[in-house]
């Protein structure tokens, strides 16, 4: 099943080739989402999992109760302090177009084509790994969580991130 485990060892790479100053600013900026790269799954306990899981109320449903994480819950699990409203995602209607380009350091039109659509807007891991190429230091830290909270955390499509997280990181 790690074929599924949408690029997780490229991104453990990614990590591992941080010095630690950066990890440190990464840690400070978005707590602890990159260790998600190293927690050992437990493949029976996800294939147990999949058969309560409602696609259309993105929760887990056991007979009449759905089940999300909490903030706090996401608080505990990430080691990180979401008491702040602006670190909290509150998804919204917004022009993500303008934002993910100017992240990718691409124009706009070229972001547009890239992006395909599977129930929403996504653009590839390797769009976004060819960017981080040629990134600087601070685009290439934003771009890392672009990709481990779009690839790990809310992962919606194998090998694609949602350009809606752009609004998440800016």
């Amino acid at each position: 099943m790690d074929y599924l485990r949408n690029h997780k060892d490229e991104l453990k790479g990614i990590w591992q080739s941080r010095d630690e100053v950066k990890k440190t600013c990464f840690w400070e900026k978005y707590g602890n989402v990159a260790q998600l790269l190293f927690v050992k799954l437990d493949d029976a306990l996800l294939k147990a999992m999949v058969h309560f899981w409602d696609p259309t109320y993105k929760c887990f449903m056991f007979n009449d109760v759905d089940m999300a994480p909490t903030i706090e819950e996401y608080s505990t699990f990430l080691h990180y302090d979401f008491r702040y409203p602006p670190r909290i995602y509150w998804k919204k209607n917004v022009n993500f177009w303008g934002p993910l380009a100017n992240l990718m350091g691409l124009p706009v039109d070229t972001v547009k084509a890239r992006l395909k659509d599977k129930n929403g807007p996504y653009i590839s891991w390797s769009n976004i790994r060819d960017a981080m190429g040629k990134a600087t230091r601070d685009r290439h830290l934003v771009l890392f969580t672009f990709v481990a909270y779009g690839l790990i955390v809310f992962p919606k499509s194998l090998g694609y991130v949602s350009v809606e997280l752009a609004d998440f990181l800016f």
